[in-house]
């Protein structure tokens, strides 16, 4: 099984087996942008929204493009979610803060990650559609539901941050 996935422009309907193709597809990487995206259960992030997508696979139109578009926008807004509920969770348990982890061994990369996790949500957010999943601006737009010039100004506004954080731990 092998196939790309395809979507049935006349029935407007993706079949088991187109399903059981997108998954396969695209599983490991929408679970990777939840990680991204600052999950910390990002495999049960990846597990809802295709559960979502195949919940509302009567009503999906248009072609195999729309439907991942589709599921990134998903996987955005279900981490947004979480990440709202955990932020009204934290409010109200008065929790003593945990001191922050030293970087790993990764060197570079690492220092990327924790200063891409230490960046507002939505410059996060559009980092990773940007360059993460190399996703044109329109895209990325599409996927945070906002215009394309405020996804390009969130992008520049982002890089210039996490350039400024990289520059002051070296």
């Amino acid at each position: 099984m092998n196939r790309a996935p395809t979507v049935r422009e006349a029935g407007t309907r993706v079949d088991e087996p187109d399903f059981d193709a997108l998954f396969h597809a695209h599983a490991r990487r929408v679970t990777r942008l939840a990680a991204l995206l600052g999950a910390p259960d990002p495999e049960d992030v990846a597990q809802e929204a295709f559960c979502r997508l195949y919940a509302h696979r009567g009503r999906l139109h248009g072609g195999p493009d729309k439907v991942v578009a589709y599921l990134n926008r998903i996987v955005v807004n279900d981490v947004r979610s979480r990440g709202r509920r955990a932020q009204t969770a934290r409010r109200s348990a008065h929790l003593l803060p945990v001191p922050a982890t030293t970087p790993g061994e990764d060197g570079d990369r690492q220092a990327v990650v924790d200063e891409l996790a230490r960046l507002p949500r939505r410059q996060r957010e559009a980092l990773v559609l940007r360059y993460w999943l190399d996703l044109p601006l329109a895209e990325v737009a599409e996927a945070m539901g906002v215009s394309t010039g405020t996804a390009k100004s969130t992008v520049s506004r982002g890089l210039a941050a996490l350039s400024r954080a990289l520059k002051e731990e070296l």
